[in-house]
């Protein structure tokens, strides 16, 4: 995804000067504490995610990265809840997950779950999911950063790129199957009392 790449170096020089964990980091570039579940891949720490809680302290972390993992987990807001205990008051845990629309999102067998742009809102505080929804986990946080990535070749189309991004849910609820995505970066901000 061509905009993720863009983000990519500003999250390396962050992780240089704070305590960052990445979450699945399979066979990727390291980005500060590596978790996995496969040895073969050799993380710093071997665990299975779907295994809660993780091998560490509260508030361990400034930051941490899931790139493209969350879809193969069971329990999406379970992890997130667990991402939450894991950071700072203030820390943020980036994400990269496969748009429920997109092809690769049902393509690879091991993929659970396509999500959406409001998939998170459930834990973001001033949402209308958040609201609704709420109930669902205490934990929240602040929605620092969305993007929509469209699907290859959509890309050389920037003015189609920003109107989808400007007008997310209305993209989603009426052209994403037709201006296919490819993916979602979000940048979710823990909201910890007393900080």
């Amino acid at each position: 995804m061509r905009w993720w790449g863009e983000r990519l170096p500003y999250l390396k020089e962050f992780a240089r000067s704070h305590r960052v964990l990445q979450v699945g980091a399979g066979r990727e570039e390291r980005i500060g504490v590596t978790i996995d579940v496969n040895p073969a891949v050799k993380p710093n720490v071997v665990h299975d995610l779907n295994v809660i809680p993780y091998p560490f302290a509260d508030a361990s972390f400034d930051a941490v990265y899931a790139f493209s993992i969350l879809e193969h987990l069971d329990d999406v807001l379970g992890v997130m809840v667990e991402l939450h205990r894991l950071l700072v008051p203030g820390g943020f845990v980036a994400l990269l997950v496969p748009h429920f629309a997109s092809y690769s999102a049902f393509a690879d067998p091991t993929h659970r779950a396509g999500l959406a742009s409001q998939s998170f809102d459930y834990l973001v505080e001033g949402t209308t999911l958040g609201r609704e929804f709420g109930f669902y986990s205490k934990v929240r946080f602040r929605k620092r950063l969305l993007h929509l990535e469209l699907a290859r070749g959509w890309n050389h189309f920037p003015l189609v790129c920003r109107a989808a991004n400007r007008w997310v849910s209305l993209y989603e609820e009426h052209l994403c199957f037709v201006v296919r995505p490819a993916g979602l970066y979000l940048e979710l901000e823990a909201v910890k009392e007393g900080a």
